[in-house]
């Protein structure tokens, strides 16, 4: 298959400009120092990733059994040569897995699943070309239970009108993992319907042909998203690990043992990480509840917390004591999965993993788990967190110059948007409406900064009349701005057009695009070059949000 060359143009913004950024995510990219002590090490520091490389003991019969199951399971998605070649590393003692994951959801879930995907390409490699060899590896989320979070994305019309999709699914039990749900028939209807929301062409062509001999009728839920990863990022040697495996879970079954054993030792932990998270101004991501294992057990087919309740332990109502535990851990481990905070210690019980590649939300929860690594005797991995990218097409962009405004004018809202374009439609010479009022609110705060000292000499309590005047002034001139906006946008159909298809583009459903918009959506237009053009700009864009113009 020949991979079409997509150019592309890039310009950074800062995450203090990002909408909804956490302290926690903003201090640790650009001020390491301030949250070092809840992570494993700088991922800007190549010692970080040596000191654990160096942590790292894996039996060598461990990473045959794991090869010997990686070859299996991606073997079944269809994998590469260089996937292969990947896989078949990792029984070396001396090479490692950069490592991320993401839940199977429809068509690749939103599209910041495939940054995730790259921006692991792109670390493993920098990583091996800096003399510490490792290869790509993606985590297929399946044993979550959250079934209607996966079998929804979203799409946009040529209108740029957000469009869900949903595809019909039953559990096989309530609570099931979602790995295990099959795709029904109904499946076909969505994959055409996504076929006509996209341009046709050969893009297009080549992306619905992968995505129905993926999401066939039958297949579960991990076969069908493995199928497409495999299909994305085959050709960057990316390698699949399907946890909803026996073999897996026997290999992991230690740190289940231990997690019961030390339930309590591990609720420890993580409390007073929590607690000092809160204390440095930052959030605990994750509750810990006073009788939490960071265990599901599965019971009837549906996945349930596992809780202990002093001596004895209870899952969906049912009691169990440490000897059944045990003796069910040893004969069917398949059926104990991990939680949020304990799934990176199984993931890097099994892998050689020297780095992991979170977005936000898992920055913060790895900020909490990096407090029981110890207690499993291994370093907890240094975090390198995924790209992140805004997409627009070459119209979007010049529309974005047109009217002198950025995709930061966009995130600040329809209202901010609408003065933007409603000042550039009427002109922002010095004579210009926009640059009057702007040259008025500065002479009116020069003149009551100059009054406040006056005021305060003959009568201080008059200070607050003071400050209310000028607030009230200030009031009425927003409003009069956003009057004078609106009525320049009534006067100009093609002004209204243009902000709404800014905003439906760029942040659709008020929020980031990353988050909303599948990934399919994006390559159906592109085709995968798309994916070596994101690829080949990451570096650039390291630490920023990125604005990537194809």
């Amino acid at each position: 298959m020949v991979y079409y060359e997509t150019s592309m143009t890039l310009a950074t913004i800062p995450y203090a400009n990002v909408p909804r950024t956490t302290a926690l995510h903003l201090d640790y990219v650009d001020r390491f120092d301030r949250v070092a002590r809840f992570y494993g090490g700088s991922p800007d520091d190549l010692l970080s990733y040596q000191r654990v490389a160096a942590g790292i003991r894996s039996e060598l019969s461990h990473r045959r059994k794991l090869v010997e199951i990686l070859i299996e399971q991606n073997q079944r998605f269809g994998c590469t040569a260089e996937t292969e070649q990947s896989i078949r590393s990792l029984e070396k003692e001396d090479t490692f897995a950069v490592l991320t994951g993401q839940q199977v959801g429809l068509f690749s879930g939103p599209v910041f699943t495939l940054y995730k995907a790259l921006t692991t390409v792109h670390l493993a490699r920098r990583l091996t070309e800096q003399g510490v060899r490792c290869v790509p590896v993606f985590w297929l989320a399946a044993e979550d239970h959250d079934l209607e979070e996966v079998v929804r994305t979203a799409v946009l019309d040529k209108e740029g009108v957000l469009t869900p999709l949903e595809a019909p699914a039953e559990r096989p039990a309530p609570d099931s993992p979602v790995g295990t749900v099959r795709l029904g028939a109904g499946i076909s209807g969505v994959l055409d319907q996504l076929q006509n929301l996209l341009p046709a062409g050969e893009a297009r062509d080549h992306l619905m042909g992968d995505l129905r001999q993926c999401y066939a009728p039958g297949a579960t839920w991990s076969e069908a998203f493995g199928r497409l990863i495999a299909r994305l990022f085959g050709r960057f040697g990316v390698v699949l690990i399907d946890p909803l495996d026996a073999r897996l879970h026997e290999l992991a079954s230690g740190v289940y043992r231990l997690a019961i054993e030390q339930a309590p030792r591990l609720r420890e932990r993580l409390h007073e990480r929590s607690r000092a998270l809160v204390d440095a101004g930052y959030h605990a991501q994750v509750h810990v509840g006073e009788d939490s294992t960071l265990l599901f057990l599965t019971v009837n087919g549906g996945r349930h917390p596992l809780r202990q309740r002093g001596e004895w332990f209870e899952a969906d109502g049912a009691s169990t004591f440490p000897a059944e535990l045990e003796r069910r851990i040893a004969a069917t481990p398949l059926d104990f999965t991990p939680s949020a905070l304990l799934r990176p210690v199984v993931q890097d019980s099994l892998l050689p993993t020297i780095a992991c590649v979170p977005g936000p939300a898992e920055l913060a929860y790895f900020a909490q788990c990096t407090a029981i690594y110890e207690e499993f005797g291994r370093p907890a991995p240094v975090l390198f967190p995924r790209a992140a990218f805004t997409l627009a097409e070459r119209r979007l962009a010049r529309l974005l110059e047109k009217y002198g405004a950025t995709l930061e004018d966009v995130w600040q809202g329809e209202n901010h948007l609408r003065r933007k374009l409603a000042a550039a439609s009427l002109g922002t010479d010095a004579d210009g409406w926009p640059k009057r009022l702007e040259r008025g609110e500065e002479d009116l705060r020069k003149l009551f900064e100059d009054l406040r000292g006056s005021v305060e000499r003959i009568d201080p309590t008059l200070l607050d009349s003071l400050t209310h005047t000028h607030e009230k002034i200030e009031f009425h001139l927003e409003r009069l701005r956003g009057k004078v906006s609106r009525a320049a946008l009534d006067r100009s159909e093609i002004l209204r057009r243009h902000e709404e298809e800014l905003l439906r583009f760029l942040t659709p459903a008020g929020g980031l695009q990353e988050r909303v918009v599948s990934g399919v959506y994006f390559v159906g237009r592109a085709g995968y070059g798309l994916l070596d053009a994101l690829l080949g700009q990451i570096d650039e864009g390291l630490g920023r949000h990125c604005f990537a113009v194809y």
